[in-house]
């Protein structure tokens, strides 16, 4: 009634190689691995370019501001050094010594 199933041994059997197929795989690796690489290379630079562009702005940035700093420091240093704040700090911590003339 029902038919019954025979073991059949392959073990044997070697499956032969599709050199078409293997000459297929090889074309489209050899074309992909150079695209994707490019594309790879291709993005790598323009981020590196960004982050560059990122790095001259906030340099330029501080430069700005150390540049702003030195100005307001060279302006305190004019005004301490100025003929009129000298005289004044000299009459003012030697009141009681006249200042006079050398001769």
């Amino acid at each position: 009634m029902y038919a019954q199933k025979k073991s059949i041994e392959n073990s044997h059997i070697v499956r032969e190689r599709d050199r078409k197929r293997f000459r297929e795989l090889l074309a489209v690796l050899g074309l992909g691995v150079p695209i994707g690489l490019f594309l790879l290379l291709f993005t790598w630079q323009n981020l590196e370019v960004i982050r560059l562009g990122h790095e001259a702005t906030r340099l330029q940035k501080k430069k700005q501001e150390i540049e702003n700093a030195n100005r307001a420091l060279q302006l305190e240093l004019d005004r301490r050094t100025s003929l009129g704040a000298v005289e004044q700090r000299a009459t003012s911590s030697a009141s009681s010594t006249p200042i006079r003339a050398w001769s």
